[in-house]
């Protein structure tokens, strides 16, 4: 489930073949409509890549998943923080007794079809992602023991292990039982019914397809009245009808900031995301064992200077896989910055001195040194490293890059063979930093530079296994053992953007993972 790529991502299908009535397949299967209307002034334009499945659970491409908001409404809500509000859910209640969850809906919502949302569509919803064989959200189940109603509006789940990120689990979009309760077969050929703003109205294959405003939608009536989706080759291809004038909107977390910032036609919305950089180190090497030589090294790199110079200031300072942007982030750590005076102080206690002749920090005549693992094929890794062995050999650090392909820098870096490498996390939500840190994971999972402390392992094991509500105070220990230990030398966390024309009314609110939170209060400007 998570693999060493270009950037490392951690992420977070069958069906019992039913002979279901075939009118069902009929009457709900996607559209071949030719004669489309034009769609209307007050609307707007986006696009997604072209589809496999317009099934919200068993779709993987994350362009369509987003365009699939519009359809499907989230059990909870996640902001930018990470923190869980409510939205189809409107109350629970955390038992540890039985660790447990107790659920309570919203009572007035319905499916575009007219049909009440209940518990048996959640139900029904959790049981068909632990079914599915792939799907984005196969991590909000893995810890689920047991799921029964209640009542109509009521729901409980329990779990096999107590997980202090339970409540984010319940991220995922709700399906109606009634609509893909069929094969999978059929399922996954079914036109969207959902809960959410915008109904499926009609569609030209493989060109576009149209929604309509939900006009019953329970947070209000949507303001724009329909959406044009454009069905595209893949990302590159969005980005280039945006460019073209062809689409409204565009998301990625992948910005060329330097492209958009001086467009006046364009309103640019920052997301903070859970893209984390960072430089890993070996552990296995004496040197990297030494913690005044690690904290030595976080002081070496002016890592604002690399945001402002390479993200034109888009990104977010990090000392920890805790986004500063986070609800769980330590309010009282003090971001380090690049200090020299501190850099000679700890290399000093270990017994470098700085060498006038060379420039470099040495200990009986050797440098301190270090060689870099990059992926040559990430271009903005590439750069941003050459500029990390300049500001290195400032500091009397001497750094040299290995350029690899990704296949030789995965193997190499799986294998340990490697001083240190430019990586890189996407974390999911549903925070769980075990893989990447604890002694377990050594040999079978992912923390690949064989760091092995067992207060580090204590601090873990109780940050995954805390009551949601003292997550906090979980986090904050864990973040300032991290800060002592510097397992990784913590870069930043890089941010995205949606991209809008800007015809469009300021009102916009992104959530991370669901850039149309409240697509129902967009709006045109007039004039």
């Amino acid at each position: 489930m998570k693999h060493l790529l270009a950037v490392m991502i951690v992420v977070i299908l069958t069906g019992c073949g039913t002979n279901h009535d075939e009118q069902v397949k009929t009457k709900n299967q996607i559209s071949t409509q030719q004669n489309v209307k034009t769609p209307v002034l007050n609307s707007m334009k986006i696009a997604m890549d072209k589809p496999k499945t317009l099934h919200p659970i068993y779709n993987l491409d994350p362009t369509v998943s987003q365009a699939l908001y519009l359809f499907f409404d989230t059990l909870v809500k996640i902001e930018d923080d990470g923190s869980v509000q409510p939205n189809i859910a409107n109350y629970w209640s955390i038992n540890n007794e039985d660790n447990s969850i107790i659920l309570t809906l919203n009572e007035d919502i319905k499916w575009h079809d007219g049909v009440n949302l209940t518990a048996e569509d959640v139900v029904f919803s959790i049981k068909t992602i632990m079914g599915a064989k792939e799907s984005i959200y196969k991590k909000s189940v893995e810890n689920i023991a047991n799921v029964a109603v209640l009542s109509p509006y009521t729901l409980q789940i329990w779990y096999r292990q107590p997980f202090s990120g339970t409540l984010q689990t319940l991220f995922f979009p709700v399906i109606p039982k009634h609509i893909y309760g069929v094969g999978y077969e059929q399922a996954i050929d079914l036109t969207p019914v959902g809960s959410g703003p915008y109904k499926y109205k009609e569609n030209i294959p493989l060109d576009a397809m149209y929604l309509e405003a939900n006009k019953e939608y329970f947070k209000g009536a949507p303001l724009i009245e329909t959406f044009e989706i454009l069905l595209t080759p893949n990302q590159s291809s969005i980005l280039s009808a945006f460019e073209q004038g062809l689409i409204d909107l565009v998301y990625t977390d992948t910005m060329d900031w330097g492209k958009y910032t001086k467009d006046s036609s364009i309103n640019i919305y920052e997301i903070p995301t859970q893209n984390y950089e960072f430089l890993g180190l070996n552990f296995r090497l004496e040197k990297n064992n030494n913690i005044n030589i690690r904290e030595a090294l976080t002081y070496a790199i002016d890592r604002q200077e690399i945001i402002d110079i390479y993200y034109l200031g888009h990104g977010v300072l990090a000392d920890t896989p805790i986004n500063p942007t986070s609800y769980l982030f330590d309010q009282d750590i003090i971001i380090k910055q690049q200090d020299e005076a501190k850099i000679k102080l700890l290399l000093s206690k270990e017994g470098y001195i700085y060498d006038e002749k060379t420039q470099l920090y040495t200990k009986n005549g050797v440098p301190l040194s270090f060689t870099l693992l990059v992926n040559k094929d990430n271009y903005n890794r590439m750069k941003i490293a050459e500029y990390i062995v300049s500001m290195f050999k400032d500091v009397g650090i001497l750094l040299n890059i290995d350029a690899l392909d990704i296949q030789t820098y995965n193997r190499r870096i799986y294998d340990g063979d490697y001083d240190m490498f430019f990586g890189g996390w996407k974390f999911s939500y549903v925070y769980d930093l075990t893989y990447a840190f604890h002694s377990k994971e050594i040999d079978k999972g992912d923390n690949f530079i064989r760091y092995s402390n067992a207060n580090m392992d204590k601090l873990l094991e109780e940050a995954f296994s805390t009551d949601p509500y003292n997550i906090n105070t979980a986090y904050i220990d864990l973040q300032r053992y991290f800060l002592k230990e510097n397992p990784y030398i913590s870069l930043y966390f890089k941010t995205a953007a949606l991209i809008i024309k800007n015809k469009f009314a300021e009102n916009i609110d992104p959530d991370p993972l669901n850039i149309y939170s409240n697509v129902y209060e967009w709006s045109i400007q007039q004039g």
